[in-house]
């Protein structure tokens, strides 16, 4: 097999649990995964299986949507309902307006402090190692964006909301960052990503579709990988190129045979047969440079 699939994910098993289970409906090892969802949470999880495994670092930065809902008035030590929960001040106070401020106060491009659960490494180990064996966790902070991070409902002291961010975001260190910025503490109760680039959750299958029949429902829930990396730029190429793209070698402007919108420069590019296949992805750093394939994803390659 080799495609691109969109899982439902539900609630408790870890995202190496639908991996693991996806292999044995599968049968083959090559999966891999395109953004961790913590166990709480459900919803996308785009899996890539056998040679389609290749085009996950292209899929890892898509823009991510969730759903969720936070609490006030109390704090975890894991940001989320998972974690140690501790009392923290009367949030009855807190308008819905002081909350849309403490949300926009997050958006855009922030630094962002990694939760000391999280898989964050310093010094060569996992932020959760130093947690979880009572050690001082050292801060980690990285460059995120933040897109959009809205209150939907307001019932006191549950907060629902709706969040757009980049890659790398974590949900719950906003749920924990809005509720230190409100006084009264805050961690996240549930979250459901509902959006991965154009992978949405009412196109996704459940793992229990697939066991059901996973003869018939594997084959018709996968999307070839032209059809999974349709966010790229893309261009087709004269026959005679194809070959030599497949062997590694640059690709000139005078080998296209279609290309919808003008190549960008500096960015990757799909690169497509004649047929629709998805032969590599390329990238040209200069103006007047051949496109260089950066990997080639031809299935007999």
């Amino acid at each position: 097999m080799n495609g691109v699939i969109s899982i439902h994910k539900s609630t408790g098993p870890t995202s190496h649990d639908v991996v693991a289970a996806l292999r044995r409906l599968a049968h083959t090892r090559r999966i891999g995964h395109a953004g961790t969802l913590d166990p709480m949470a459900e919803g996308v999880l785009v899996c890539c299986v056998g040679p389609a495994t290749r085009i996950v670092p292209w899929l890892i930065g898509l823009p991510k949507e969730y759903t969720g809902e936070m609490v006030l008035g109390a704090s975890s030590n894991t940001y989320d309902a998972e974690g140690e929960i501790v009392a923290g001040g009367d949030p009855r106070g807190v308008t819905r307006e002081e909350i849309e401020e403490a949300f926009r106060s997050q958006t855009g491009m922030i630094e962002q402090l990694a939760p000391p659960f999280s898989a964050v490494k310093v010094r060569g180990r996992k932020l959760y190692e130093y947690a979880r064996n009572g050690e001082e966790v050292p801060e980690r902070k990285r460059t995120v964006w933040i897109e959009r991070f809205e209150v939907v409902r307001y019932f006191p002291p549950r907060v629902f909301f709706l969040a757009r961010v980049g890659s790398g975001a974590y949900i719950r260190a906003m749920a924990h960052a809005a509720g230190q910025a409100l006084g009264c503490g805050a961690y996240l109760a549930s979250l459901c990503r509902t959006r991965v680039g154009g992978f949405l959750l009412e196109n996704s299958v459940t793992l229990e579709a697939l066991q059901a029949d996973p003869d018939e429902a594997l084959p018709c829930s996968m999307l070839t990988v032209a059809e999974a990396l349709s966010h790229l730029p893309k261009t087709v190429l004269l026959p005679a190129a194809e070959a030599r793209v497949l062997r590694g070698h640059p690709f000139r402007l005078e080998d296209v045979l279609e290309a919808p919108q003008i190549l960008p420069v500096g960015q990757p590019v799909l690169v497509c047969s004649a047929a629709g296949e998805a032969l590599a992805v390329a990238r040209a750093d200069t103006a007047d440079a051949p496109f260089q394939p950066i990997r080639v994803l031809h299935t007999g390659s």
